[in-house]
């Protein structure tokens, strides 16, 4: 039953279910494509926006912290990630596959129950963290910090379920206020802080602040027409994980394999190797978070057409595919040219090895992107075992490449392993997919093309061996240009990007 929270929100409920009716019929119209694409672009412009503010930053974070305790700061900010994948457990893709075909009612027994899942799995997450970083020989200041950043947590999943509702609706220009104004707080916070000259540990404080002000405006955005208050109805939730358990532990698991090196990193090779691998990694780890804010906003009509409209479902496939190999294969060549420019400006010269990293990690966006786009495929067709088997497979390539890698290699090791993870798992996401459904088999006509835009655009800057900065621009105008030149580029994309009259 619905909680407490409820009380004066009838006046709402009539309003809430007229405005979930009509985003029903925009859903199932050709006019979501448009609205998707924009939507994903404003989240996406907001989401650089936010980069272009760490950039600012973390240069002074890094170069205030050292080799070592930066080093330090990502391995604990990696564990709180993975603690973070694991009791999210994709409830928010989750919430959105359901709530798109559910009524007003229907929606907010869902938010309530999401809110108190989030609750109760984040306790026992943080617990957990802990409790590793102690077991694991951590110096205090890791430990505590971890502790620290889980209360951020819990604060950040709990207005996570607000998310839900305001994706369904295509409020996409909303979320992307919130990334940036996440980013900003968190920019602004690290800057107070080496300012004031702290230490290590306030740092890891951080996210607290950060999830106390996203809350409040959060809550404002949503006003009354979503639940403030968290349910503990434990047979409810096993009712709406029964079927996507599987999926909440692909999501767990793909989380952890990402991040498997840093970890292992942490107690197999030394400091400084962490530290080196840290930084390229930091950066990817920002970078990775594009294709999934493209790709999730396409949920929504990828469910509705999976479930009834085979040809809208090939269709919409096909180009996000598309999509997906030309911007991952741009971030790659562009990771790779700008790679020694990035490490100056955030670490500075003690940070130089960390350059042949970056370098190689940048070559896993590739396989991001397309683990993106075919995981949100298997995951509207509700292929949730499939993905759990994907992500375990996924697991255990990271962990052995890593543990093979990382002592005699060190950081480049670390790097090696995680880019060849991504791109084998984008593989077998692929495979998976065309098995369950043959007819969404992609059609690989923008190869061609986008070979040859990458090639065109690597040459000129290695040959006349120009500065990063300059060569990564030299490299962008020539590749979209060929692409542009051989019609690759989906004209669904430039048409929905174009100022409307």
């Amino acid at each position: 039953m619905p909680g407490s929270g409820d009380a004066g929100s009838g006046l709402d409920f009539a309003g809430e279910a007229e405005e979930l009716e009509a985003v029903s019929e925009i859903l199932d119209s050709g006019q979501a494509g448009g609205k998707i694409i924009r939507g994903g672009a404003v989240r996406t412009a907001a989401y650089v926006g936010g980069i272009l503010l760490g950039l600012v930053s973390t240069p002074f974070m890094v170069r205030h912290l050292g080799v070592v305790d930066f080093g330090r700061y990502i391995t604990v900010s990696s564990l709180i990630f993975i603690v973070s994948g694991i009791t999210e457990g994709g409830l928010t893709a989750i919430g959105v596959r359901e709530y798109s075909t559910r009524d007003a009612a229907g929606g907010r027994r869902l938010i309530h129950n999401l809110l108190g899942m989030r609750v109760v799995l984040t306790g026992v997450g943080i617990a957990g963290a802990v409790g590793f970083a102690a077991a694991a020989g951590y110096v205090p200041v890791m430990v505590a910090g971890t502790a620290l950043a889980g209360v951020g947590l819990l604060l950040s999943n709990y207005f996570g379920a607000f998310y839900v509702p305001l994706t369904v609706r295509l409020k996409l220009g909303q979320l992307a206020f919130v990334d940036l104004l996440r980013q900003a707080l968190t920019s602004l916070f690290i800057v107070v802080l080496v300012v004031a000259g702290a230490r290590l540990l306030p740092f890891f404080g951080i996210p607290i602040a950060v999830g106390a002000v996203t809350t409040a405006v959060v809550l404002a955005l949503v006003g009354r027409t979503a639940p403030r208050t968290p349910t503990f109805h434990f047979d409810e939730w096993w009712e709406l994980l029964r079927d996507s358990l599987p999926y909440a532990a692909a999501t767990a698991i793909g989380v952890l394999y990402f991040r498997v090196a840093v970890i292992l990193m942490s107690i197999i090779a030394t400091a400084r190797e962490t530290g080196f691998y840290s930084l390229g990694f930091r950066v990817i780890e920002i970078v990775s978070g594009v294709p999934w804010l493209l790709v999730s906003a396409a949920l929504p009509v990828l469910t509705r057409a999976a479930r009834a409209d085979s040809e809208r479902m090939q269709y919409t496939m096909q180009r996000l595919f598309e999509v997906s190999l030309i911007l991952g294969v741009w971030i790659a060549v562009s990771v790779g040219l700008g790679s020694p420019f990035a490490v100056d400006v955030v670490g500075g010269s003690s940070f130089k090895h960390s350059i042949p990293v970056l370098s190689v990690l940048g070559g896993a966006m590739i396989g991001t992107f397309l683990v993106a786009t075919w995981g949100h495929g298997l995951l509207s067709m509700r292929r949730n075992r499939a993905l759990l088997g994907a992500n375990l497979l996924a697991f255990a390539l990271g962990t052995g490449l890593t543990l093979g890698l990382a002592p005699a290699y060190g950081a480049i090791g670390g790097a090696i392993a995680t880019t060849g993870t991504e791109l084998a798992l984008a593989l077998i996401y692929a495979v998976l997919l065309v098995r369950h459904r043959p007819d969404l088999r992609p059609s690989l006509g923008v190869l061609g093309p986008v070979a040859a835009a990458s090639a065109a655009a690597l040459v000129p800057p290695l040959l006349l061996g120009t500065p990063s900065v300059a060569s990564v621009a030299i490299a962008s105008v020539i590749y979209f240009t060929v692409l542009v030149a051989l019609r690759a580029i989906p004209s669904e994309a430039l048409q929905a990007l174009q100022l409307r009259r």
